[in-house]
């Protein structure tokens, strides 16, 4: 079912929030499928073997993680796959099709890894910041606030076939996507089986956030001001958060944040993911914007 007009200013302001967090890739598809998804017997054993088309090692890593996390979904994707292959879909439709069903667990797994440990939090977001690294290696437009911004004047329907030609089949990007993701979904996999109960963050570990994100500013006295401009932009407008999007470093952002949870104290670090990352994986952007501005005491 496609998802209704009112709803899209919403997807997009939470586009702004997640890129700006570092996490923009999860902002993809944080809005799950367009369509529900169709169930599928599990007795069945359909004829088309995944892994036959897709034979790469990050897609099997993936997928083999999907099927632990969601056997339903897995099943529903290689019944997709083996209706669109016979249907003439070559090798890059059947992988986006695979991306799709990947990024759309983040809104289905967010439960889970609220009880991930704090090493699986700083596995996701390291990864995450690897990603980054190589936009910024090769210049890429993803660094740029600008582009970003671009893609924010499009509608949905248009939105994710751009940002699914952004990972084309055993291209570099496709496969960072495929580790990360796996990294995700283990994440997830651990918080469901092993869980960690966290209390919410105090002011301790607020403080100490705040001492890490001051030291690297002073390090980075750029990226600072980036940031501080996002903040006060913040309860203004739309129009001026996608203006001071646009002057932006995603990449350096995103690097940034992954060096402050890395430097945090494992505790402190667990406590803050664990209340952030499945409000974003979800798109509550109204909570994420308020424990923020709580964390930062931006006015």
């Amino acid at each position: 079912m496609a998802a209704s007009p009112r709803s899209r200013p919403g997807l997009k302001l939470g586009f702004i929030v997640l890129a700006c967090v570092a996490l923009s890739f999860i902002g993809v598809f944080v809005f799950g499928p367009s369509q529900v998804p169709k169930s599928v017997d599990p007795s069945s054993e359909p004829n088309t073997d995944l892994l036959q088309v897709l034979t790469d090692a990050p897609t099997r890593d993936a997928l083999a993680a999907l099927k632990d996390v969601s056997p339903a979904t897995y099943s529903e994707l290689d019944a997709l796959t083996e209706r669109a292959i016979s249907e003439g879909a070559d090798t890059q439709a059947v992988s986006e099709l695979v991306l799709e069903a990947l990024f759309a667990q983040f809104q289905a797994q967010a439960g889970a890894i609220k009880g991930a440990g704090s090493s699986q939090y700083q596995s996701v977001m390291a990864g995450l910041a690897n990603g980054f690294r190589q936009l910024e290696a090769n210049d890429s437009a993803w660094c740029d606030g600008a582009s970003i911004a671009d893609f924010l004047a499009q509608n949905e329907s248009d939105l994710v076939p751009t940002l699914l030609a952004e990972f084309p089949y055993a291209s570099p990007q496709y496969d960072w996507a495929m580790g990360w993701m796996t990294t995700v979904l283990r994440a997830a996999q651990r918080g469901r089986i092993q869980p960690v109960r966290y209390a919410r963050p105090g002011f301790r570990d607020e403080a100490m956030l705040q001492q890490e994100s001051l030291a690297l500013g002073s390090e980075q006295w750029a990226l600072g001001l980036q940031i501080a401009a996002f903040a006060n932009s913040e309860g203004t407008s739309y129009a001026k958060m996608q203006e001071v999007i646009g002057s932006m470093d995603v990449c350096e952002l995103a690097i940034a944040v992954e060096t402050v949870s890395e430097r945090l104290p494992e505790e402190v670090r667990g406590r803050i993911w664990a209340d952030l990352m499945p409000e974003i994986m979800i798109g509550n952007t109204p909570y994420v914007i308020y424990r923020v501005n709580d964390y930062f005491f931006i006015g």
